[in-house]
């Protein structure tokens, strides 16, 4: 007999463990990149969860970026470069560029916060 909840729960299932098996790669140093809205923001952890397309991702600041994270809008869209740490740690950000959304950071170089491009 075809039950179509069982059947939905297990393509759930599968969907979320090969988008988890992607995110959270064994090839530490490995680089990745990701363009998605930012869904939240969690300063004082040093996290920001995205969607990486296959579900959603947490991303960890690097010592560097942390101070900068809090300033990331909730709903802007981002262009993140993240360095891959290998199973079960979560990917690091390396950079940044905010494509839409209010900041006073919105593109980190890994080092610094470059200031907002002039408007013409």
């Amino acid at each position: 007999m075809f039950r179509p909840l069982t059947f939905v729960l297990l393509l759930v299932f599968l969907t979320l463990t090969a988008t988890l098996a992607w995110a959270f790669t064994d090839e530490p140093g490995k680089e990745g990149s990701f363009y998605s809205p930012i869904i939240r923001v969690v300063p004082d952890k040093g996290f920001i969860l995205i969607n990486s397309g296959n579900g959603i991702l947490w991303l960890k600041a690097s010592e560097a970026a942390m101070p900068h994270i809090a300033t990331l809008p909730v709903g802007g869209l981002i262009d993140v470069v993240v360095v891959f740490q290998g199973k079960p740690n979560p990917p690091v950000i390396k950079l940044w560029k905010l494509a839409s959304g209010e900041s006073t950071c919105p593109e980190f170089d890994g080092k610094q916060c470059l200031p907002p491009a002039k408007k013409k």
